[in-house]
């Protein structure tokens, strides 16, 4: 169609450039050939231009073709024909171009709101049962001396015994301080337990009470198997005299952990 309309306008302006033109009614009356001669100077193409007025469309005749504006295109009539567009339908869609290549990346953005607090977690297990004993020293005797008897002797009787929880701990200890008077050798002191009172195991190390005027521990040492739990605690000097004797005890401690 576009090869019929440059055929048509390149007739339409061969015929134009050898027309003579004449006031007509209506219109202009031109007999060809007419020439089109640009103005001196001129810097663009030739062209014939076509103003749209916004009215009718000359009536189509026999013999006649015409070229004119409707409806905002330029529209033509072949020989009495009604008048029809000079530009074609579209063509069909092309095929879809290849992928362009990836933009670069934009700018960071603004940082969010922050967000809202979440609700708490659940409670945790509970932990271990610690592995000292509360407290870890307890005191049993704070004076001048102790009269020992002969062999095993409770020192300040059962007035004196305590009661420990010892379920935790791990090991104990047994320091005492002496003063002048000490007993003959292989003499000692430790610290028993009993879980009825009656029957009674030894919980600490052997502390020798031979030597004046000092401290004297038996040592960390492993608690005895048996010994972790709530039991009554007493301790005991063992004399190797024949006769009861007395022996300068002034502080009985013993400690866990």
């Amino acid at each position: 169609m576009k090869g019929y309309l440059l055929f048509g306008i390149l007739i339409l302006v061969s015929g134009m450039s050898w027309a003579q033109c004449t006031t007509g009614n209506p219109g202009t009356n031109c007999s060809g050939p007419l020439n089109v001669q640009p103005q001196p100077g001129n810097t663009g193409q030739s062209a014939i231009t076509l103003v749209d007025l916004a009215l009718p469309v000359p009536a189509p005749a026999a013999g006649q073709y015409t070229l004119s504006i409707a409806s905002g295109s330029l529209q033509e009539s072949d020989n009495g024909n009604s008048y029809h567009s000079l530009v074609g339908p579209p063509g069909p869609q092309g095929t879809q171009g290849p992928r362009g290549t990836a933009g670069s990346t934009g700018p960071q953005g603004t940082p969010g709101p922050a967000g809202a607090t979440g609700p708490a977690g659940p409670q945790g297990v509970q932990g271990p049962a610690g592995t000292l004993a509360a407290p870890p020293d307890y005191s049993f005797y704070h004076g001048s001396g102790f009269k020992a008897a002969v062999g095993t002797s409770e020192v300040g009787g059962s007035f004196d015994r305590d009661q420990i929880d010892m379920l935790s701990a791990t090991s104990v200890r047994f320091v005492i301080t002496i003063g002048i008077s000490v007993l003959p050798s292989g003499s000692y002191a430790r610290a028993e337990y009993s879980a009825d009172g009656t029957n009674w195991y030894p919980l600490s190390g052997e502390v020798p009470v031979t030597t004046p005027s000092g401290t004297y521990s038996s040592g960390w040492q492993g608690l005895p198997t048996g010994a972790n739990g709530d039991h009554m605690v007493r301790i005991v000097v063992f004399n190797t005299a024949t006769t009861a004797t007395q022996v300068g005890l002034r502080q009985l401690h013993l400690q866990f952990k």
